[in-house]
């Protein structure tokens, strides 16, 4: 048995942090996106339907793998069954309550971010400088390789999501407001 947890020890020492690494931020940036919904206050047309799915979509390369799918089979949102949706069409976006905007969407982020603009529609993405540009929650390591992000809140409140000062207060705040 000594021997089994040392050759399992040797193994995982040898396998390259970055595999592992990617693995772990995803995970926690996808376990993220259930802890916002939980300080943000939706329009009582999303909460109070109980028909409808929460969707979370990603648009562009799927950085999270399958790691979306098997994070909510089985987790509920504002009481409501979570479906993910990979979508490559811009116009797809409407049918989502959160969007998240892979770094490969660059070219069309003005328009996705104009299209959903004044809808209750969460934008996230893990960018540098997507912030700035209107995206409401972007994830940014530290030079600690620490997880953390900023909030836009300029764009959260021309979408009319309203966000708990308990998240803003975790935030780097982005005001582009002028």
């Amino acid at each position: 048995m000594k021997n089994r947890i040392i050759i399992c020890i040797l193994f995982l020492s040898i396998i390259p942090s970055y595999v592992c690494s990617d693995s772990l931020e995803y995970k926690i940036k996808a376990s993220f996106l259930e802890k916002f919904t939980r300080f943000i206050e939706w329009p009582s047309n999303i909460i109070e339907d109980n028909s409808e799915q929460f969707i979370i979509s990603v648009i562009g390369k799927n950085p999270f793998d399958e790691i979306l799918d098997i994070m909510y089979s089985n987790i509920k949102i504002l009481n409501k069954e979570v479906k993910i949706i990979y979508i490559s069409d811009i116009y797809e976006i409407y049918k989502t309550n959160i969007l998240f905007i892979s770094k490969q969407r660059s070219e069309s982020l003005t328009k996705i971010l104009s299209l959903v603009k004044d809808k209750p529609i969460l934008t996230v993405s893990d960018s540098i400088g997507y912030a700035e540009k209107g995206v409401h929650i972007n994830f940014y390591k530290t030079r600690d390789n620490k997880i953390r992000f900023e909030i836009n809140k300029t764009a959260v409140h021309e979408s009319g999501l309203k966000m708990s000062y308990l998240l803003l207060r975790l935030a780097k705040i982005i005001d582009t407001k002028h």
